[in-house]
């Protein structure tokens, strides 16, 4: 995964760094060849930086350009010639050798070589460079880098407590303020070449703790400068004197740190939290996952079990009709009344299929005209009389005399309230009572369907309208259906912009659907 920091880090960084590093050493070029001293030194005394360290710097921008661009043999050739050039001048200052060219010794002015300081980063920048052109040593190029770009900080602040023994150490040996800039920013244009590999990968990752590794690196790089920047000033102005500034800077660093340290404490609780709200989540969504996918074992088992039910009279009758001797007209029509019957069967578990992929698809549209409800809680009663007589209950209505209208569609609300009086028959015992009634109020009105069968459990109540609970529920009954009609009605009543409701006093008490719609207002 690409984030914003690790683009600008891979893209950025390199080439701006690089571009920088590059007229730092052609400006020192031009300064030896003119003769213009503040172009090879900031500040009149102060080392310089010689002809051999801006050739270093080119090298060292050559090879990194080309790493960049991911030529890595012509940007090892360049690295092969910094490392070399610059294991030469630590040969001559280890053993005092002259080289033909150029003699020891800054006083040797455009002649003088590279400081061992400056050599040393170079050499550790160079072997850097190799490492980074190959993807198995990325890390160990890496490491090289920041090594350089810490000992550059450490000889800038050298220049920061002048006539001190740090001073004399990195910055007396002849490195010069343009020097140490340059191998600061060539550094940090390494490590950031490979932002996604290496040690790397733990500071410009998209992760939290990379987002907090980023954080903490920037207070310990700022916080200690700032308060060292502030002792160094108090000493020079002598506002406090040396052993003051020691307890000041220990103390002040403790304070600073532990802070810093307090803080991302509270960044990794709020994490934590975080983290463990995800895990519950994640937990939730699987436990809800598995439950579908232990719904839809169960569906699949129930659709085959409801589709072989009308299969099975169907054969028998075709073989029936196969039989042309003794065949009557009474016995064919029995036989094509068994056909129809157990043909619109299977079409209504086909319609309710598809009507449940609609919903679930946002497909089902409706034809939003005045529906006069009284006539259409009728049509669904003649609608589903069949069945109730089959089952043999007794079917109540009570409708009134006033005849409520609403902004709807008639069919889907026949589907509705026959699908509420076809689950109420099939859960009712043979020889039960269905209810239906109709009870217009000021705003609204409801229509309810109330039976005496076997009643919903209290825990399945919550859960009567989700798809399959009914079938999960019934999966032993041959005439319990596929669990979709209530979620169809709770959808097809949401679209009207009303609700529905179930009530039942527990297993074996009868159970009652109530369906509140808003009336057309005239």
């Amino acid at each position: 995964m690409t984030t914003p920091l690790t683009t600008m880090l891979k893209t950025g960084l390199p080439a701006v760094a690089g571009l920088v590093s590059a007229l730092i050493a052609i400006c020192a070029l031009a300064g030896w060849a003119l003769g213009i001293g503040y172009l090879t030194s900031v500040f009149p005394g102060l080392p310089t930086m010689v002809p051999m360290t801006a050739l270093l710097t080119l090298l060292a921008c050559a090879s990194l350009w080309r790493l960049r661009e991911r030529r890595s043999r012509r940007a090892r050739v360049s690295a092969v010639l910094l490392t070399a050039a610059s294991l030469a001048i630590l040969l001559v200052h280890a053993t005092g050798a002259p080289l033909p060219i150029f003699v020891r010794g800054s006083a040797a002015g455009a002649r003088g070589l590279s400081s061992p300081v400056t050599a040393l980063m170079f050499c550790a920048l160079g072997a850097g460079l190799l490492a980074m052109g190959r993807p198995r040593h990325v890390r160990h190029g890496q490491v090289l880098a920041l090594g350089v770009l810490l000992l550059a900080l450490l000889t800038l602040a050298g220049y920061v407590f002048r006539d001190t023994f740090l001073y004399q150490l990195l910055p007396g040996k002849g490195t010069s303020i343009l020097t140490t800039t340059g191998l600061i920013l060539l550094s940090m244009a390494v490590l950031a070449l490979r932002p996604k590999e290496g040690i790397m990968v733990a500071l410009a990752g998209p992760d939290p703790g990379a987002w907090i590794a980023r954080r903490l690196l920037l207070s310990a790089l700022t916080m200690p400068l700032l308060l060292g920047m502030a002792v160094a000033v108090m000493l020079r102005v002598k506002a406090i004197d040396v052993p003051t500034a020691i307890a000041f800077l220990v103390w002040g660093m403790v304070v600073l740190f532990t802070v810093a340290v307090w803080r991302f404490a509270l960044m990794l609780y709020r994490i934590e939290v975080a983290r463990r709200l995800a895990e519950l989540e994640r937990q939730t969504a699987l436990a809800s996952l598995r439950e579908a996918d232990a719904n839809k074992d169960d569906f699949v088992a129930l659709l085959a079990h409801e589709l072989r039910n009308p299969l099975a009279p169907i054969r028998a009758a075709a073989e029936l009709l196969r039989i042309k001797n003794g065949a009557d007209p009474a016995q064919l029509r029995r036989t094509a009344d068994i056909i129809a019957r157990q043909s619109d069967h299977i079409a209504h578990l086909v319609d309710d299929l598809l009507d449940a992929s609609r919903v679930r698809r946002g497909l089902i549209t409706l034809t939003r005209v005045p529906v006069d409800l009284h006539r259409a809680v009728c049509d669904a009663i003649e609608q589903i009389k069949p069945l109730v007589a089959q089952r043999r209950h007794a079917l109540q209505v009570e409708l009134g005399k006033v005849r409520p209208s609403v902004l709807g569609d008639h069919k889907r609300l026949v589907q509705v309230v026959a699908n509420l009086i076809g689950n109420a028959a099939k859960y009712t015992p043979e020889g039960g009572t269905i209810r239906v009634e109709m009870r217009p109020g000021p705003d609204s009105v409801e229509v309810s369907v109330a039976d005496n069968g076997i009643g919903i459990d209290a825990a399945l109540l919550p859960r009567v309208f989700d798809s399959f609970m009914q079938a999960t529920r019934t999966a032993g009954r041959a005439d319990g259906g596929l669990g979709l009609g209530l979620a169809l009605v709770r959808h097809l009543v949401e679209l009207h912009e009303g609700r529905v409701e179930a009530h039942s006093a527990g297993a074996g008490q009868g159970s009652t659907f109530i369906v509140t719609l808003p009336l057309l207002q005239t």
